[in-house]
């Protein structure tokens, strides 16, 4: 959502789910073996921070070889060590272990290591590694100095300020194209007035802030009671002191009224923490109908679809899998959470992780002080949805998105993308590709669009639909400084993910931004979904980029529908059309159907390393491409009848013929087995 609430990430992610023991694999260590690391894959790198995956598929590396010898194939020495923190296997068999880096025993932040593997054999590894090793150590600072420095920082005492448990770890920040690294006190740390939830990272030497992650993220009894934007709808209630409330306890969802919240927290009955001053939605029957009630019932209604959406699609239960309570705050004034909001401020929605750990997501009415009339509830399934999405990308096992440059804008994207298949899975018949529809009532009526993102509100803010074409908020030398500049546009960038995922669903065609052809046939949303969901869950990291997300999303659809699937070549092509990857020169082939019956391809698939090529024109020519658009086999000539064609040091996988004849051009696509 368009948000203006301070958003930074608190609380140090665990990779809790799952912890294996601790088991430091150094990185010098070597065996005599038949195997070679000279003869692994090499890592592609897309970023400063240490982003880089590589493709492991048809290598026949045992994991345990590869892990025995991670450190020598990442290029460390002795000082680095990396130590298994989650192994998890999916239902297709696959088993992925993320490893945590450590520089003379101390965390690297964010610089995690995933090991993918089937019947154990690597099959893709993906991550964050820094080998540098330039920084100035010194020891941990004392938690009085973190909490003197953070309180001067924040301009109000350390009493109004909730603190988590300080750690010394080596922090990557942006330093304009390139990253520097500290060695750094960091400490997850919340305020509810001001709002903000943090963590902070302070230079042990100069003892300076150098980076600050947000954690906030800005946008039963049987019962059918009415919604405010989708009618009467089916929800559970609680019978309550001869009335009903709005908590589901077999989900544990929880909508509270937040219209006499006191700006600190309080204890409910039972000693959990809670918004002091909040109090219960109550009616005399089962069937919340009246008008007072329509936008907390959609509240409620929208985290109940979220919450089976994504037991039934993905098995998740609850945001952090594990069952946790879900509470909702309807009717927020936010100026009662940051006096930089006037009386009555209530268009916004947002999720919240504060430092103790209590989790919650508030909704405004929509009151937009000096614009009466303008906007209405942000109490909709597709921003619900959204919100409470942001919760679970928080928790997507391997440390979340960062909520800054492009990590954030794909944050931002996830969340858009799983409202949006939310009010799918919930609404169905009203569904469609718009957030926020309804919220607004001024043009266009809908806050952002996933289908065209160039058409939101200017007001608003408009997105782009090509990476790096118009409206794109450029991240190079960016440093996240909050709402002034939207922590380097998440919510702006973000409409490239959205028009990827709507692409990718349904289909389109036409020309980008960059002045590149697509056409892009849709794979179904029930599919597109699977492979952002297993994307998001497996093959990010926190500072992944949207390079990161393509490369992530093409082996999230060989696991999901194997390696030679159509479903790879349109996850390519919609990336393509928003203008990420290396395909422009296959998908800008035009496949004339004259050339096209004049040439043939065969056998197909190629299984002994060679096929023919028959051509009956002069002046011929084709070159190879791999399914990731990356040329593997140079222009060659062909000649007017048979050709053979020796691929035999070829990968099994997807290839690309592209063949010229006098300007024109046909591409053919084969399979390696």
């Amino acid at each position: 959502m368009k948000k203006t609430v301070t958003i930074v990430k608190a609380l140090i992610f665990s990779f809790a789910i799952g912890i294996a023991p601790l088991s430091l694999v150094k990185a010098q260590k070597k065996e005599r073996t038949e195997l070679s690391v000279k003869n692994f894959p090499k890592r592609i790198t897309t970023s400063s921070m240490g982003n880089f995956s590589a493709d492991f598929s048809g290598q026949n590396i045992p994991s345990d070889y590869l892990i025995n010898h991670l450190g020598e194939w990442l290029g460390s020495n002795g000082d680095h060590s990396f130590s298994l923190v989650k192994t998890a296997t999916d239902e297709l068999g696959i088993k992925h272990s993320v490893y945590q880096h450590y520089f003379k025993n101390t965390k690297v932040m964010d610089d995690v290591i995933s090991v993918h593997e089937k019947d154990g054999m690597v099959t893709f590894v993906n991550g964050e590694f820094i080998n540098s090793t330039d920084f100035n150590t010194a020891a941990q600072l004392s938690d009085q100095e973190v909490k003197q420095i953070i309180s001067n920082e924040k301009n109000t005492s350390s009493e109004n300020l909730t603190f988590g448990t300080a750690e010394n770890v080596i922090a990557k920040v942006y330093a304009g194209k390139d990253v520097k690294l500290y060695n750094t006190t960091t400490v997850a740390t919340s305020s509810l007035k001001p709002l903000f939830s943090e963590v902070i990272y302070i230079d042990n030497n100069t003892k300076k802030i150098v980076k600050t992650l947000s954690q906030i993220y800005h946008a039963d009894t049987p019962s059918v009671s009415t919604t405010y934007y989708k009618g009467n709808q089916s929800i559970t209630v609680d019978s309550y002191n001869g009335s009903y409330r709005l908590l589901d306890n077999a989900r544990k969802i929880h909508t509270y009224d937040a219209t006499g919240f006191t700006g600190q927290l309080g204890l409910d009955a039972g000693g959990n923490l809670v918004l002091a001053g909040s109090t219960e939605y109550t009616n005399s029957s089962a069937n919340f109908t009246s008008a007072a009630t329509k936008a907390p019932v959609e509240v409620h209604w929208a985290i109940k679809s979220s919450y089976d959406y994504y037991l039934n699609k993905f098995n998740r239960n609850s945001f952090d899998g594990n069952g946790s309570a879900i509470n909702n705050y309807y009717n927020m004034d936010f100026s009662k959470l940051s006096s930089s909001y006037p009386a009555g401020y209530g268009f916004n929605a947002t999720a919240v992780k504060l430092a103790n750990g209590m989790q919650f997501m508030a909704f405004g009415n929509g009151n937009l002080p000096g614009s009466p009339g303008a906007t209405n509830t942000l109490a909709s399934i597709d921003v619900g949805g959204h919100e409470y999405s942001h919760m679970i990308i928080d928790r997507n096992g391997t440390g979340g998105l960062n909520y800054q440059s492009e990590s954030g804008a794909l944050n931002e994207s996830f969340a858009d993308i799983f409202g949006t298949a939310i009010e799918f899975y919930g609404a169905p018949a009203s569904a469609n590709w718009t957030v926020g529809e309804g919220v607004l009532n001024v043009s266009p009526g809908y806050i952002r669009s996933l289908s065209n993102p160039n058409s939101a509100n200017p007001a608003l803010g408009q997105q782009p639909d090509t990476y790096n074409g118009t409206y794109w908020v450029s991240v190079v030398g960016c440093t996240p400084s909050g709402q002034t500049n939207d922590y380097c546009g998440v919510h702006t960038n973000s409409g490239v993910g959205n028009y990827w995922f709507y692409l990718l669903s349904q289909g389109g065609s036409g020309t980008n931004d960059l002045g590149t052809a697509f056409n892009v046939t849709g794979i179904t949303l029930a599919k597109a979904e699977k492979i952002a969901y297993k994307t998001l869950t497996t093959y990010l990291t926190p500072n992944s980029t949207f390079l990161d997300a393509y490369n992530g999303t093409k082996q999230a659809a060989a696991d999901l529908f194997g390696a030679n699937a159509p479903e790879i070549q349109q996850v390519e092509n919609a990336w393509c059309a928003v203008g990420v990857g290396n395909c422009q020169t296959i998908l800008a082939v035009k496949d004339t159907s004259e050339i096209s019956n004049e040439i043939r391809v065969y056998p197909n698939p190629v299984k002994n390393g060679v096929f023919t090529i028959e051509n009956t024109k002069n002046d011929a020519t084709f070159e190879i491409y791999d399914v990731s658009g990356k040329l593997v086999k140079q222009d060659e000539k062909l000649n007017k009848g048979t050709n053979k064609i020796n691929i035999s040091g070829f990968q099994k996988g997807i290839y690309i013929i592209k063949i010229s004849v006098n300007g024109t051009a046909v591409s053919k696509k084969i399979v390696v087995e």
